[in-house]
């Protein structure tokens, strides 16, 4: 958007000036002398709304501005004054002490001026062409515009000329702020004096001569220092003037261009967008008064820093550009590859100079260089020493190649030997000597073998050989070694399958180890954490691999006996593993971890209680329970179950999630002060926090092929796939059977897990379903099923009658039975629910598929009629 403004405002200054005034054109406008100050915000406003179909660019209006004498000071307040408008700020013209301000106030920034061609889009526009050559990219940059900084003071070298601002401050006996311009014939006219004729002078020469002139009317001027008549002064330079500049040849836009009197050749050369492809970066001409000034060579610049020849410009310079004389390129392993431009008297050791020199890997001994004769291209090779004295030509292109990616005098060791890598061939080098370099064999080196692969002059290779024990024992002499030999030494393990030992079951950290020699099975159980307590008295079984082909056995199979004190007895402790050995540490029969069951309700005891026997029923559960209270209502007892899709835990799991409790009681204790027992604790059960056994009860796999089972069916029956089967299922009891006869089929074996629920005493009957009003009503136990349905409001149309069924209490379900035109309801308990079930909805009569079925019909018995004929 300020982009837009801006271009509007040129807009506006450039054009045939019908918004400000009428009857002006374009060659009658006077840009030299345009003030954006006096513009107000309103005035600038009122054109922003009248450009809005201009179609210019801001690079074109800041080239016409340029060349109609526009300064580059209006030409950035004007930016300035935009910018601030189109975030919503106001500037308004200062009315306090201009002193305050100075130069500073007036000038605006001059990196918005200078370079605006040269933006970051500019270089990213770049041809490859362009970018090769050495230097172009210089005055195609924003961060470098060469921009004079007009916020220090000037020069005392600066000449003064027509169109500076002279700046007057008095103070002392005397208070005085003067703001001069000097004219185009060279005079300032300061007020109560006549004028004085500055042009062509120093900023301290003027200095001189205006205080001198002062004097005459201000006399304090000239007393001492101590003297209360003192006049001090301080003559400076406000806004510098505007120099029109012609910048022709071989540049990106030629033409006149106004800049401030500050500016030199560089800051010339990057406002035009700096020299083309074919433009010279080493003879870059200054021409004043018709004369040679200066020749600026940018590639010194470049390489030394120094700016020589960059001369301050002044109204009505020249700077030529010519097009270039003689330009080579180097190409390859040079720090800057790229398109250098040379002198007549200068050699490759000066391009080389001017692409930073070779780089590491450059092979330097000979260059080639690629060269257009008279007819046709040559090859041109150039020695090192001929650097100096070779003779260039413009279009040669110089070749720098690598070194070749090969060693002379390197050979290699790797395998079982201390310091593997490369090493330097010398000239009595053997391979005795070199494994002595490398620190000599590792215990774990193959002494049979070794072998040296050697590389031949076609680059096949050889495989030698050695054996190294007669080698390193002087059995056998030694080798001399040649270029590019590899030697290899191999390790004994290296030559056969990795040991190792496996171990489950009953231990803390089951798995796989890593084999030792004369490793025991003590020795396995402790690198596996030790023995938990389910493997007390237990069996040890060791699984050992068969090595006798003539036997018919799969494995040797070993028992060992571990004791009460979870350790092996004497005679087994001493027993040596092999490698691939696999123990198994079964669990001690009859070991389980408590399980509990759960009993509520109308019990004397309710709550959990582990499970004593693995044949204790739902009878003996309740007589620890103390038995049911006075109003437990036993038909509605219900027992609730896991099934097969439930995820029951392992005793392990279990024992974790214990410990687990326990550390989170210890961690949570008021008191941060733990005795060194507790500590210990803590650190034992965080180790133990995050380890996963695999469950060791031998109902795992069959209980979960007995789910998959149950899947497959609902998957494959079609009128069962909708069944959902949860993690807990409700089980009808009856408990009146269960306490009559213990040990009955009614009285089932508990589970882990099982919760026994007996309600209290129930009066109610619900109705639910297609009735007219469901509702819970009082239990009679003279009312029948009809009186409940009856006591609802009856069937709704809707019911259908025949499915009604009742549930009751303890889950058990039982339906409305018909026989012929008679039907038989069940009979109606305290606390059950009867249930209307609803008719299916009807599907429309759709006559297009009768019409369908009609037509199949109909052409099936033509194709009969026809097959009978």
């Amino acid at each position: 958007m300020r982009q837009f403004l801006f271009v509007g405002l040129l807009i506006l200054l450039l054009l045939p000036i019908e918004f400000i005034m009428n009857a002006q054109s374009l060659a009658e406008t006077d840009l030299t002398t345009i003030n954006i100050d006096d513009l107000s915000d309103t005035q600038i406003q009122s054109y922003i709304r009248q450009v809005e179909n201009s179609g210019y660019t801001a690079q074109q209006l800041e080239v016409l501005a340029r060349q109609r004498g526009m300064p580059e000071s209006e030409i950035a307040k004007l930016r300035r004054r935009v910018d601030q408008l189109s975030s919503g700020g106001f500037q308004t013209k200062s009315t306090g002490d201009a002193r305050i301000g100075g130069r500073q106030g007036e000038v605006g920034d001059e990196t918005e001026v200078f370079g605006k061609l040269a933006n970051s889009e500019n270089l990213k526009s770049l041809t490859e062409a362009q970018r090769k050559i050495f230097g172009f990219e210089l005055f195609q940059t924003d961060n470098l515009t060469f921009a004079p900084n007009l916020n220090i003071p000037t020069p005392e070298d600066y000449v003064i000329g027509p169109g500076d601002e002279i700046i007057i401050d008095l103070w002392g006996a005397t208070q005085l702020y003067s703001s001069l311009s000097v004219t185009s014939e060279g005079f300032i006219r300061p007020e109560n004096l006549g004028p004085i004729y500055i042009n062509g002078l120093l900023v301290s020469e003027a200095r001189e001569r205006i205080t001198e002139r002062l004097s005459q009317i201000f006399r304090g001027l000239i007393l001492p220092v101590d003297d209360p008549g003192k006049i001090f002064s301080q003559i400076s330079i406000g806004n510098v003037r505007t120099i029109n500049v012609t910048i022709v040849g071989d540049v990106r836009t030629p033409g006149n261009y106004a800049l401030n009197s500050l500016s030199t050749v560089y800051t010339a050369l990057h406002a035009v967008g700096g020299p083309t492809e074919q433009g010279t970066f080493r003879n870059i001409q200054l021409i004043r008064n018709g004369q040679l000034l200066s020749t600026i060579d940018v590639y010194e610049f470049l390489n030394t820093g120094i700016q020589k020849g960059n001369k301050r410009l002044r109204n009505g310079d020249v700077i030529m550009v010519k097009p270039y004389q003689k330009r080579v390129e180097l190409e390859g392993e040079v720090k800057r590859p790229g398109l250098f431009e040379l002198k007549e008297t200068e050699t490759f050791e000066d391009v080389l100079l001017y692409a930073g020199g070779f780089k590491n890997t450059a092979y330097t001994s000979l260059i080639t260089a690629r060269r257009n004769g008279d007819k046709e291209r040559e090859v041109v090779d150039i020695n090192q020493s001929e650097f100096e004295s070779f003779e260039l030509k413009d279009g040669d292109v110089f070749q720098v190649t690598p070194i070749l990616d090969r060693y002379k005098n390197r050979v290699q060791i790797e395998g079982a030997i201390y310091r593997e890598g490369e090493y330097e061939l010398t000239e009595d080098l053997t391979l005795k000597l070199l494994i002595e370099k490398a620190d000599g064999l590792r215990g774990d080196a193959f002494l049979n073998r070794a072998t040296i692969y050697r590389t031949n002059e076609d680059f096949s290779q050889d495989a030698l050989p050695i054996d190294l024990g007669a080698l390193i024992n002087g059995e056998i002499p030694d080798i001399r070694l040649q270029r590019e030999d590899l030697v290899r030494i191999s390790s004994i393990y290296d030559l056969k399958e990795e040991y190792y030992v496996q171990i489950s079951g009953e231990v803390a950290e089951g798995g796989v180890y890593p084999f030792f020699n004369t490793m025991t099975i003590q020795d396995l159980i402790v690198l596996a954490g030790g023995l938990t307590e389910g493997a007390s008295e237990s069996i040890v079984e060791i699984s050992r691999r068969n090595k006798d082909a003539n036997l018919n056995t799969q494995a040797e199979i070993i028992n060992v006996q571990i004791d009460k004190s979870l350790s092996l007895i004497q005679e087994d402790r001493t027993l040596v593993l092999q490698p691939f050995d696999q123990i198994y540490i079964r669990k001690s029969p009859g070991y389980n971890v408590q399980q509990q069951v759960t009993i509520e309700g109308e019990v004397g005891a309710p709550g959990i209680y582990s499970i004593a026997r693995k044949d204790e029923r739902i009878s003996d559960i309740i007589e620890r329970a103390m038995g049911l209270t006075q109003y437990a209502y036993p038909k509605g007892a219900i027992l609730v179950r896991k099934t097969e899709f439930s995820s029951s835990k392992s005793s392990d799991e279990i024992s974790q999630e214990y410990l687990q409790q326990l550390r989170s009681k210890l961690l949570s204790g008021d008191s941060e002060i733990k005795n060194i027992s507790q500590q210990r604790l803590i650190e034992r059960l965080e180790k133990i926090e995050n380890k996963t056994n695999v469950p060791s009860e031998t109902d795992v796999v069959g209980a979960r092929i007995k789910k998959d089972l149950i899947e497959d069916v609902s998957i494959q029956d079609s009128l069962v796939k909708d069944i959902k089967i949860k993690n807990e299922e409700p089980v009808a009891l009856d408990l009146i059977q269960i306490l009559s006869n213990k040990g009955s089929k009614y009285d089932f074996i508990v589970r882990p897990g099982d919760v026994i629920s007996i309600p209290g005493r129930l009066e109610t009957v619900r109705v639910a379903g297609e009735v007219t009003s469901p509702i819970n009503l009082r239990f009679d136990k003279s009312y029948t099923f009809r009186d409940y349905i009856n006591q609802s409001g009856g069937f709704l149309i809707s019911a259908k009658k025949g499915r009604s069924y009742v549930q009751y209490p303890n889950g058990e379900r039982r339906p409305v039975k018909r026989f012929l035109w008679f039907k038989f309801y069940p009979k109606i308990e305290p606390g059950t629910t009867i249930f209307v079930a609803r008719k299916p909805d009807r599907q429309p009569v759709n006559f297009q598929a009768i019409i369908a079925a009609a037509g199949s019909i109909a052409t099936l018995a033509l194709v009969v009629d026809r097959l009978s004929n």
